[in-house]
Order: C-alpha cells, then structure tokens, then sequence
C-alpha cells in the first residue's frame, strides 16, 4: 500500500500537513459537477504541489443522508456502512482527477484491491480522504491506473483506514464514434445518431434535470447530417452534470 511516506520526504511530509492545515476551501463543499454525484459530501481538494497527491474534508452530516437501509432520513447507526466508503472514495476520486484530465468524456471500471480498516469510523470523527494516484501503464484501449486512499481523524490526527482500487480508464464509446466520424467512417454517423437518442432518453430519467444543456438532440442530429461536428455541444450532452 503506497502512503505519503512512500512518496514524500520528511520535509514534505511536513509541508504538506501544513498546507492542508491551512487550506482556505477545507471547509467548501465540493460541487455536483466535479464530483459526479447529486449528493456531495466532501470539501473542495486540496492538491499538494504539483504532486498526484490529493486530500478533501468529508462533512459527516452531508454523508449521514445516506441511508443504506433506505428507513430513515439519516443512517441510525453512529458508524459509517460500508457504502459511505465506496460515497467518499468514488466522489474523491472524481473530483481529484479534475485537476488532471477531463473526466467527463472517459469511462472508468474500478476494481477493489485491499480495504485495511485500523478502527470504525463514528460520525463524532473529523474525517478527511487523501488519494494519492499512480499510473500504471497503458494500453491501445485503455489505461490503467492505481488508487491509494487513506481515511484519517483530522482530530486526533490519526489514521482509520486505507484502501486501494485498481481502475481501467477508457474513452467513452462517443468519444470513439467522434473520431471514426472525422476520418470518414460512414457507418459512424448513424451510430452516433443513435447514442444521442439514447442520451436524451437518460437525460428525461434524470431525478433532477439538466439546467443548462447547451443544445438538443435535434439539432446535434441535423448537424451532423449536413457534415458539421458541433463537439462542444455534443461533449455537453453526454455529460449528466451542469456546468458551475
């Protein structure tokens, strides 16, 4: 399991408690946008340097909404399920990889690897996440990356768990219809057409609607059938999130 100490000097390690310490937006809550989720529960991140090293606050109120027994407006119970862990890391995780790539246009399948819990985390605990995120290698469809998360106690500055998630990282299957389309494929256009009607379909399912889509199915698909690629627009709507 690769932690802080793994990467950083003691120096760092230092400067970089510090810096988290006094880090102005610990206590902003993150956006649905960023965190693809319609429900956050974590701070802005905080990034050290230009490091792949990341760390958010989670408001335990926010978090404790969600009922994993689906009974009550608030989890009963005074420790965390194991559903809150996948909440704040998956929420981390996206809102971390902002700061590197556009997350919107690729698909991600993340694979559990280890989950090491020293002590239950109670809603009485100032919880925040760090993600320390490392490459692994990649491929002609896809890349693969590692996750290190650690769980701590801001409070008594102690650590309650780390876990680790193997992701495999892909362009969304648009993205590839996109590009076949630029290089004279045909075929590429109707398929296209037809994962735009699919979109606006999951966009009516959507609980809470898109405020701010910047065009329609209609009018993607008469652009495309007269040989124009609206890419800005089209990226637009194959995401699930407005824009802050």
């Amino acid at each position: 399991m690769i932690t802080v100490e793994s990467i950083l000097t003691p120096k760092e390690i230092l400067r970089y408690k510090e810096e988290w310490k006094t880090f102005e937006n610990r206590y902003d809550l993150n956006s649905e946008y960023h965190t693809h989720s319609g429900k956050p529960v974590i701070s802005q991140v905080f990034r050290f340097e230009d490091k792949p090293l990341f760390r958010a606050h989670v408001f335990d109120r926010q978090l404790r909404k969600i009922d994993p027994y689906f009974i009550a407006e608030k989890h009963l119970i005074p420790f965390w399920h194991i559903s809150h862990y996948q909440t704040v890391l998956e929420q981390m995780y996206h809102a971390s990889m902002r700061e590197i790539k556009d997350t919107d246009k690729c698909f991600t399948k993340d694979i559990p690897q280890e989950f090491k819990l020293s002590k239950s985390i109670s809603w009485s605990d100032n919880v925040s996440v760090e993600l320390i995120l490392k490459p692994k290698r990649q491929t002609d469809k896809y890349s693969i990356e590692n996750c290190y998360f650690t769980l701590y106690d801001d409070k008594i500055d102690e650590v309650k768990g780390r876990v680790s998630v193997r992701n495999f990282v892909k362009h969304r299957a648009y993205i590839g219809s996109i590009e076949r389309l630029k290089q004279g494929d045909n075929g590429a256009l109707e398929e296209l057409v037809r994962k735009i009607e699919k979109q606006d379909l999951n966009h009516k399912r959507l609980i809470k609607q898109r405020q701010n889509l910047q065009t329609t199915k209609d009018y993607l698909i008469d652009k495309l059938r007269i040989g124009t690629i609206p890419e800005e627009e089209l990226h637009d709507f194959f995401s699930f999130w407005d824009k802050e």
